[in-house]
């Protein structure tokens, strides 16, 4: 549960510490539940501005996010969609 008031996530009783980018990305998934948000959807989004494509900064801010709020590998939340970017499986 993400309450975008208090800036807090919970995962069932955890209160999961978030740095700001890992916020505005994870909120901008949620916000797009089931659909594939690309690399640059996302950074277009976070970072605010044209980001050189050849960056895996998206994909190192993912990583963090998983190791957080992923902890089981087999149901993973945020899912990588092969040659396309990310989306996270409602539930």
């Amino acid at each position: 549960m993400l309450n975008t008031l208090t800036r807090e996530l919970k995962r069932g009783d955890e209160i999961i510490e978030l740095t700001t980018k890992e916020f505005v990305m994870l909120e901008y998934l949620m916000r797009h539940p089931n659909i594939v948000v690309t690399r640059t959807m996302i950074e277009e989004h976070a970072w605010d501005y044209d980001f050189d494509s050849t960056s895996n900064l998206v994909d190192v801010y993912i990583r963090k996010l998983r190791r957080k709020i992923d902890t089981d590998e087999d149901k993973s939340i945020i899912q990588t969609v092969r040659g396309a970017g990310y989306r996270i499986r409602a539930l």
